[in-house]
């Protein structure tokens, strides 16, 4: 038998402690996507709860997403 251990570093962070995290780690957000419904081009919709938060972690975080043009 196996032993498996999860870790979820940032279950416990906000969207915008994420964000900011992020940031200070040089994370290419622009290769991220959050969407559950992307265009087939992979646009994130803008729409779905998951763009919505993403938005708002951006946006409290005073930093552009760059998955939005």
């Amino acid at each position: 038998r196996v032993k498996v251990t999860i870790h979820t570093p940032l279950i416990s962070m906000t969207k915008k402690e994420i964000v900011e995290t992020g940031t200070r780690l040089n994370t290419p957000f622009e290769l991220t996507l959050s969407c559950y419904d992307p265009g087939p081009e992979g646009a994130p919709c803008g729409q779905c709860d998951s763009c919505r938060l993403r938005s708002k972690g951006f946006e409290e975080a005073g930093i552009k997403d760059p998955a939005i043009e």
